[in-house]
C-alpha cells in the first residue's frame, strides 16, 4: 500500500511538472500577461473613441413623448392650439358682448379648465459645419490608435527582454547549482583523502579539519544555490502566468556585424517608442487646429415631426406638425480663443523638443549598449581562459598535496579559485546574452530577428 502511495505521489508530481524552452515561455507570456491585455483594451478604447467622433457626422435622432395636464392659462391655450382644437371660445369670445366689453377679462381664456395633452415627436439634429473640428478630432483619434499600437509593440519587446533575463537567470542558477554540486563532490573527496592520509600519519589533524570546514561551507553554498533556483523559477512563473518547474539551456541572442553610426541613424526610423512620441506630436499639432476652429462659424440643422393631441390615439394629419431650421452661430469676440491656441502651440513645441532630445538619448543608449557588448564579449573569453587555467592548477595542486609538497590550505585555495571562476563564467554568459538583447532592442529589432 505504501509503495502504491509513493508511486502515485511521484506520478502526480511529474504530471504537474512543467519544463519549458524560451520560446514556450514567450508564448505563455504573450497569452497570460495582464499588462499586455490591458494595453490591448486601451487600443480598443481608442477605436471606440474614433467611432464616437465619426458618428457625430450622422447627427442624432430622438423620440420624445410628453404628457402634460395643466390649467395654466398659457400652457392650456398652447396645448389646444398645438393640437389644432382651439375654438373662438378658448379666446374668451364668450365674454365679448360688444365694444363696451373690450376691457372685460375673458374667463374662458384666463381660467381654462384642466387640459390633458400628449405630444409625440421625432427630432433629428445634425452638424453641417463645425469649423473642421470633427475632421481634426478624427485625425487625432486615428493618430492615437497608431500611437497606442506602437506603444504596445514596444512594451511587448520590453517584456520579452525581461522574460529573457528571467529565463536565463533560471538557467544560470541551475548552472551554478551544478557547479556547487561538483564542488561538493571535490570537497568530500578532499575530506576522505585527508582522513586516509591522517590515519596513515602522513598529514596532521589540522589538514583534516580544514577539509571538513570547507566541506561544511560548501554544504551551505549548495543550499543557497538550491534556493536561488527556486526563487528564479518562482519569478519566471509569475512573469508568464503559469507554474514553471524547469528550463532548458541558455537562450542565445544572435547579432550580426554592426556599424555604430549606421545603426544609430536607422534606429530613429525603427524604434516604436520614438514613433510613439512622433505620433503624439502630430496629434498635438492637430489639436492646435481644433482650437482654431472657434474662429469659424458653426452651422447645424434641426428637424422635428410629431403629433399633438389630448389622447394617445387617432393620429391623423390634422394633428401632425413639422419644424425645420438651419442655424448659423459665430463668435464675434472672445479673448480666450487665442490663449487656448497659444497653450496648444506651447504643448506642441514642448513635444517637439522632447522628440529631438529622445533622438539624442537613443544614440547614447545604442552607443552604451554597443560598447558594453564589445567589453562583455572580451570579458567572457578571458573568464573562460581563467576557468580552464584554474582547472589545470587544481589538478596539479591535488598531485602536489598527495606528494606532500603543499598544505591542505593551498589545495583548498585552488579549489575555491576554480569554483569562483566557474561562477564568473556563468554570470559572464548571462551578462553577454542580456546586453546583446538590449543592443538589438535599442536599434529597433526584436530578439528573434
Amino acid at each position: 500500500m505504501i509503495k502504491l502511495f509513493i508511486f502515485l505521489l511521484i506520478t502526480s508530481i511529474f504530471s504537474f511538472a512543467k519544463e519549458v524552452t524560451f520560446d514556450e515561455a514567450l508564448i505563455l507570456l504573450l497569452e497570460n500577461n495582464k499588462e499586455l491585455k490591458s494595453k490591448k483594451l486601451d487600443i480598443k478604447q481608442s477605436h471606440a473613441i474614433l467611432d464616437e467622433i465619426s458618428a457625430n457626422n450622422y447627427g442624432a435622432l430622438h423620440f420624445k413623448e410628453t404628457y402634460t395636464s395643466t390649467n395654466h392659462a398659457g400652457y392650456a391655450f398652447n396645448s389646444k392650439l398645438s393640437s389644432r382644437k382651439a375654438t373662438f371660445g378658448d379666446f374668451g369670445l364668450g365674454s365679448y358682448t360688444g365694444s363696451d366689453s373690450i376691457g372685460t377679462a375673458p374667463d374662458d381664456l384666463n381660467y381654462p379648465k384642466s387640459v390633458d395633452n400628449y405630444e409625440t415627436k421625432l427630432t433629428y439634429d445634425i452638424p453641417l459645419f463645425t469649423g473642421f473640428k470633427i475632421s481634426n478630432a478624427k485625425d487625432i483619434a486615428k493618430l492615437q490608435i497608431q500611437a497606442k499600437n506602437k506603444k504596445y509593440q514596444y512594451d511587448e519587446k520590453l517584456l520579452t527582454l525581461e522574460l529573457l533575463r528571467a529565463y536565463n537567470a533560471c538557467v544560470a542558477s541551475k548552472e551554478y547549482l551544478k557547479s556547487t554540486q561538483k564542488a561538493k563532490e571535490v570537497t568530500t573527496s578532499f575530506v576522505n583523502f585527508s582522513n586516509e592520509m591522517y590515519k596513515e600519519g602522513l598529514v596532521t589533524k589540522i589538514d583534516l579539519n580544514e577539509a571538513q570546514v570547507r566541506d561544511l561551507n560548501t554544504n551551505v553554498k549548495l543550499k543557497e544555490a538550491q534556493n536561488k533556483v527556486s526563487l528564479s523559477l518562482s519569478y519566471l512563473s509569475f512573469l508568464v502566468g503559469d507554474e514553471i518547474t524547469d528550463v532548458k539551456n541558455f537562450e542565445e541572442v544572435k547579432i550580426s556585424t554592426i556599424d555604430l553610426k549606421n545603426i544609430q541613424e536607422e534606429a530613429i526610423n525603427k524604434r516604436e517608442d520614438f514613433k510613439y512620441i512622433d505620433l503624439n506630436a502630430k496629434s498635438s499639432k492637430k489639436n492646435i487646429k481644433i482650437e482654431q476652429s472657434d474662429y469659424y462659424p458653426k452651422i447645424d440643422a434641426h428637424i422635428e415631426y410629431g403629433y399633438s393631441n389630448d389622447k394617445l390615439k387617432n393620429f391623423d394629419e390634422t394633428q401632425d406638425f413639422y419644424l425645420a431650421k438651419v442655424q448659423l452661430n459665430m463668435k464675434i469676440f472672445d479673448m480666450t480663443r487665442e490663449a487656448k491656441i497659444e497653450q496648444s502651440r506651447i504643448k506642441y513645441n514642448k513635444l517637439m523638443l522632447q522628440k529631438e532630445q529622445f533622438k539624442d538619448s537613443i544614440k547614447l543608449e545604442i552607443k552604451q549598449n554597443y560598447l558594453n557588448f564589445l567589453s562583455n564579449k572580451e570579458i567572457l573569453l578571458e573568464k573562460i581562459k581563467a576557468q580552464n587555467l584554474a582547472e589545470e592548477v587544481l589538478v596539479k595542486a591535488e598531485d602536489m598535496y598527495k606528494n606532500k609538497l603543499i598544505k591542505m590550505t593551498d589545495l583548498l585555495t585552488q579549489q575555491a579559485s576554480l569554483q569562483k571562476a566557474e561562477a564568473e563564467v556563468i554570470m559572464s554568459k548571462f551578462d553577454l546574452t542580456f546586453i546583446k538583447a538590449k543592443l538589438k532592442l535599442s536599434i529597433g529589432k526584436s530578439l528573434k530577428e
